[in-house]
C-alpha cells in the first residue's frame, strides 16, 4: 500500500487533479487510480473523450513506473500506444490499473488497463527514458 510520501513523490500533480483523477494506489507492485467523468469529459456524441481516457492511461502508466525508480529520477514517457476498446460513459467511476513491467537504468516500460464496471474501456502499453542516477529498484 501507497504511503503518504510515496503519493505525496509521484502525484497527483496539477493536471491530475483538474481531471479529478484519485490515487488509489501507487506501489512497487503498480498504480491504482479512479475518475469519476462528468459532462465537461464528454465529447460531442456524449461518450468519454478519448484524450480523458488517454490522460488516465497516461498518468496512471507514469505512477506505476515512478513508484519504481529511485526518489529524484525522472522518468518521462516517449511513447504510449492506446487501444480504445469500447465507449465509456459519463457518471460511472473509471478504474485504470496499471503495472511497470521493467525498469532500467535508461529505458523503463508499463501497462495499464481502464475498466468501467465489468466492461475493459482501454489499454495502454508505454516507453519511458530513465533521467538520472542511482539504483533501479526492481
Amino acid at each position: 500500500m501507497s504511503t503518504p510520501d510515496d503519493v505525496a513523490r509521484i502525484g497527483p500533480g496539477p493536471f491530475a487533479v483538474l481531471l479529478g483523477f484519485c490515487v488509489v494506489r501507487a506501489d512497487e507492485d503498480g498504480a491504482h487510480i479512479e475518475a469519476d467523468p462528468g459532462p465537461e469529459h464528454l465529447n460531442g456524441g456524449g461518450i468519454v473523450h478519448g484524450g480523458y481516457l488517454g490522460a488516465l492511461l497516461d498518468s496512471t502508466t507514469g505512477w506505476a513506473v515512478h513508484a519504481r525508480v529511485p526518489a529524484g529520477v525522472a522518468a518521462p514517457h516517449v511513447q504510449i500506444s492506446v487501444q480504445y476498446v469500447r465507449a465509456a460513459v459519463g457518471g460511472v467511476t473509471l478504474v485504470c490499473r496499471g503495472r511497470c513491467v521493467s525498469a532500467g537504468r535508461r529505458v523503463a516500460s508499463a501497462e495499464a488497463e481502464i475498466t468501467q464496471g465489468d466492461r475493459v474501456i482501454a489499454r495502454a502499453v508505454t516507453s519511458h527514458a530513465v533521467l538520472g542516477t542511482g539504483p533501479i529498484v526492481r
